[in-house]
């Protein structure tokens, strides 16, 4: 199963990793949001989070339980139920909402998916 949680694991990273990438500017100075290219960041943070969630739902079909086991305090319904407004709701979405996300889920979420890959990977 460590093989096909690393599948997984690896791009899940990488989606994570290139929100806090892509958020940064956004963060700094949400004004950049009355912009164009702000907005293109914005859409692009929304692609990650939606493919973010897409693989998280994945992960708990694969090995159900694992990541609420691993890591309690991470909102995983959460996480995977924003894939769900992302789709669903995308030009209802609130960008200060998004923006809250990546300043204070996207953190720890990040960090527990870290971990988890590490540990499929068996490094330590």
């Amino acid at each position: 199963m460590s093989g096909d949680r690393l599948l997984l694991l690896t791009p899940l990273r990488q989606a994570l990793e290139r929100i806090e990438r892509k958020a940064q500017p956004l963060l700094a100075d949400p004004t950049l949001l009355d912009r164009e290219d702000g907005q293109d960041l914005l859409d692009l943070i929304c692609m990650q989070f939606l493919a973010a969630g897409e693989a998280l739902k994945r992960l708990e079909k694969l090995e159900p339980g694992l990541l609420a086991a691993s890591f309690p305090d991470i909102d995983w319904k959460g996480a995977m139920g924003f894939r769900d407004v992302i789709a669903h709701q995308y030009f209802d979405l609130d960008a200060e909402q998004v923006l809250l996300i990546c300043r204070h889920a996207l953190p720890g979420l990040l960090n527990a998916i870290r971990l988890l890959e590490q540990q499929a990977s068996g490094k330590s």
